[in-house]
This record gives C-alpha cells, sequence and structure tokens, in this order.
C-alpha cells in the first residue's frame, strides 16, 4: 500500500479519541511528527489510541528539550557571571570576584573552574578553610586538573601550615602533570620545611632543571642545604639567586645568616645585611641579624644596640629584640637598662626561659642575689635540663654563704652535664669552705682531667 502522506494544512485538523470527543493538541506538530506517527502505527490495529501514546512522548521529547534549552540559558547566564567575578578578580577586588562567582555557582553547581576560581579568590583573602573547601569541590567535580590539586595545597601550606597535606597535593598535581615547574618547587618548599632536606633538594633541583633561570629555585635550594648544614652549597646558591635577581633583599639577607652562623665570617654577613637593608629599610629583622653579627662577631657592643634599637622600633611588641639589647646593655654593664629591656621580653614572652635566667645574671651582677636567684628559679622550671642554670643559681647561694644550697645545685648540674671542668671546681670551692677537704680533692682531679682532655681536642 503506497504510503499516505499529510499536509501541513491537514495537521491543524482535530483528532477523535475513542469516546468521539474532541480534544486539541497542546504542543505544536509538524507534518513529520505527523507522517512519523502514521508510519508507527501503521501495522497495528488500533492507531488512534498509539497515536496518543506517541503524543504523550513528544510532550515529553519537547519537555526535555525545553528542559535543556532553559539549563543552557542558565549555563550562559553562568558563565557571564564567572567572566565578571574573573575580572574584578583581576583587579584584585575579591570580594567582588566571590559575590559574582556565587551567583555563577548558584545558576550552575556542577562547573568544577566556578569553585576553583571562588577558592582563589577566598586564598587571596586568607580564609583558607573555605578556599580548601571549594577547592575540594571542584577536585570532586573533575579529579583530573593538577592545578586543583596544586593550590589546594598552596592553601593547607601556606594557611594551615598542614605540610603533610600540601605534600600529598602537590603530589597528585606532579602524577597529573610531571612538566610543571611550579610542583616541584613547592613541593620542595613543604619539604624544606619538614626538615626532609634530601627530599627538598631532589625536588628544586628538578624545578631547576624545568626552570634554570628562576631565582627563587636556588634561594630555596640554598635554604635546603642551609638546613643540612652544608653552607658552601648554601651560600653557592644564595649567589645565584642574586645573580638572577639582584634586587631582592632576603637572597642577601639569607646568603648573610649563612655567613653569620655557618661560617663565622661576620664581615661578610654584615655586608650582605646592610645590602638587606638598602633594599628594604622597614625589616626589623635585618637590623636584628646585623646588630647579633656585630654582637657575636665584633664584639661592637653600641652598634648592636643601635641595630636592636632599630629593629624595636619597627616592632616594639617581639621579645627576642628586646632581649638581645638586653644582653649587650649586659656586657656593657648597664644593668639597669638591661633590666628594663629583660623585663619588657618576659612581659611580650613569659614562658621563655632564657630571658628569666638573663634577668637573674643581671640581678647577680647588680650583687642582689635573691633576686637572682628567684630568676633562676623560673628558668629552672621552665627548662629543668639546662645544666648551666643551676650552676648559676649554685654559685648565687655559694656567695650567699648557703653551701648546702650551693653543692646541691652543682651536684644536679654535673650530673646533667658531667664534661664541665667548671662545674667541678664550682663544687670544689663549696666543699673547700665546708672543710670537706676529701671530696674538694677528688673534684679538683676531675676538673684537671677534664681541662687536660679539652687541650687534647
Amino acid at each position: 500500500m503506497a504510503e499516505e502522506k499529510i499536509s501541513e494544512a491537514e495537521t491543524k485538523k482535530e483528532i477523535k479519541t475513542n469516546k468521539g470527543e474532541e480534544e486539541k493538541l497542546i504542543i505544536p506538530i509538524t507534518p513529520e511528527k505527523v507522517n512519523l506517527l502514521l508510519d508507527k502505527t501503521a501495522d497495528f490495529k488500533k492507531p488512534k489510541i498509539l497515536i496518543k501514546r506517541a503524543l504523550k512522548d513528544l510532550k515529553q521529547k519537547e519537555k526535555k528539550e525545553e528542559d535543556e534549552k532553559k539549563k543552557r540559558k542558565k549555563e550562559e547566564a553562568a558563565e557571564r557571571k564567572f567572566e565578571e567575578g574573573k575580572k574584578f578578580f583581576e583587579k584584585g577586588d575579591y570580594d567582588k570576584a566571590i559575590e559574582f562567582f556565587t551567583q555563577a555557582i548558584k545558576l550552575n553547581p556542577d562547573n568544577a573552574y566556578f569553585y576553583y576560581w571562588r577558592g582563589n579568590a577566598y586564598f587571596k583573602k586568607g580564609y583558607y578553610n573555605k578556599a580548601i573547601e571549594d577547592l575540594t569541590k571542584a577536585i570532586e567535580l573533575n579529579p583530573d586538573d593538577p592545578w586543583f590539586y596544586f593550590c589546594r595545597g598552596e592553601a593547607y601550606y601556606l594557611g594551615k601550615k598542614d605540610y603533610d597535606k600540601a605534600i600529598e597535593d602537590f603530589t597528585k598535581a606532579i602524577k597529573l602533570n610531571p612538566y610543571e615547574v611550579y610542583f616541584y618547587g613547592w613541593r620542595g618548599r613543604a619539604y624544606c620545611e619538614k626538615g626532609k632536606y634530601d627530599e627538598a633538594i631532589q625536588d628544586l633541583t628538578k624545578a631547576i632543571e624545568l626552570n634554570p633561570y628562576k631565582a627563587d629555585f636556588y634561594y630555596l635550594l640554598g635554604k635546603a642545604y642551609y638546613g643540612k648544614k652544608d653552607y658552601d652549597k648554601a651560600i653557592e646558591d644564595f649567589t645565584k639567586a642574586i645573580e638572577l635577581n639582584p634586587v631582592e633583599p632576603q637572597f642577601y639577607f639569607q646568603r648573610g645568616e649563612a655567613y653569620c652562623l655557618g661560617k663565622k665570617d661576620y664581615d661578610k654577613a654584615i655586608e650582605d645585611f646592610t645590602k638587606a637593608i638598602e633594599l628594604n629599610p622597614d625589616d626589623p629583622w635585618f637590623y636584628y641579624w646585623r646588630g647579633k653579627a656585630y654582637y657575636l662577631g665584633k664584639k661592637d657592643y653600641d652598634k648592636a644596640i643601635e641595630d636592636f634599637t632599630k629593629a624595636i622600633k619597627l616592632k616594639p611588641d617581639e621579645a627576642s629584640y628586646c632581649y638581645w639589647r638586653g644582653i649587650a646593655y649586659f656586657v656593657k654593664r648597664e644593668f639597669d637598662k638591661a633590666i628594663e629591656d629583660f623585663n619588657k621580653a618576659i612581659k611580650l614572652n613569659p614562658d621563655e626561659a632564657s630571658h628569666y635566667y638573663w634577668r637573674g645574671e643581671t640581678y647577680f651582677g647588680k650583687r642582689e642575689y635573691n633576686k637572682a636567684i628567684e630568676d633562676f628559679n623560673e628558668a629552672i622550671k621552665l627548662k629543668p635540663d639546662e645544666a648551666s642554670y643551676y650552676h648559676r643559681r649554685g654559685i648565687a647561694y655559694h656567695l650567699k654563704g648557703e653551701f648546702d644550697k650551693a653543692i646541691e645545685d652543682f651536684t644536679k648540674a654535673i650530673k646533667l652535664n658531667p664534661h664541665n671542668p667548671e662545674f667541678y671546681m664550682s663544687r670544689w670551692y663549696s666543699y673547700m669552705l665546708m672543710g670537706l677537704y676529701d671530696k674538694a680533692r677528688e673534684d679538683f682531679k676531675k676538673a684537671m682531667e677534664l681541662e687536660e682532655e679539652k687541650k687534647k681536642k
């Protein structure tokens, strides 16, 4: 039988139901759709029933198409919001960026990049928990993008100081893209913070292989070698960093620290600290370390005090600056100024044993032995395994004529450090004044033996 075709005009006709009632089609019907229905019902006895079923399918299909159209419109609107957010992000207006990214997410909650960008905006604001939450959502939606892991690793590193989780994320990023230099650089940095210097050196060396012109990588590699106490290699890498970027004060500072503490080359250390100060005169840390170099290496206590004072002016709430200036005043026998600084240091950090110890030493220098003993007591409470604290308290007791207490403290000091001849000599003197000559003789002999051993070394 020849196929029966329907014209466009005929599609406007009404279709009768089984009950004879007229039912107008709610949905638009094209000739192609009706011809399709006839094709489907050609071999059946009850075409009208099947047409109703087919019309239902058509309605569902068109509803699906309509839903998809609405979804596309939402997605397009979300993209527009997202692009606006990126513009604000690039301008540094992270609040506005977050606002637009949030609107984009509401319109399309299945786009991983919306969460990624909002997470980065939260990161820039210092809202690390929210940043990690958004970056985690981005990873759930798209686990194959290495930058999602990398950025979450940065948040763990900088915001949470959770170096283990940071390393875990940087490692995932590297697995997904083993050629991205920053992934190795940041994992190396995290390993350095963990004290895993060999792993850090391996990663930073790889980063330098991928990009030999990035000064930061040499700087970080130098820090790893510094951690291993390989000061020559550390200085070599800091120098390379300086060659690549001669206006970064931190590079000079770090090399200066290696010269100061590692090589005891205080002239070069002071030179580097001075250069760092020239490049950034507002960093108190640079003055503080130059002050320490003047104090430790040059014994120039006036210059040391001058630098510590500059550091204090820039950051008056840093206990260590007051503490070190106090020590410099102590050496200059300006005891009242020293005590004033130690008082400030204790107020700022009451849990540091050395602050009490040095104030005790200063009272000792003023021959105020009771106050000295009080401070030595506090130092011992905070650090009960420090032999020198017992020794100095013992001397204070000795000068007060309390020889039993002095001997008790000297004995405790010897127990903690049996290789210091000074401890035996102090106890010898107390034994002598108490008339305990045999014990005194033993201590004197032991002190002489230890002195001989020191000479041989």
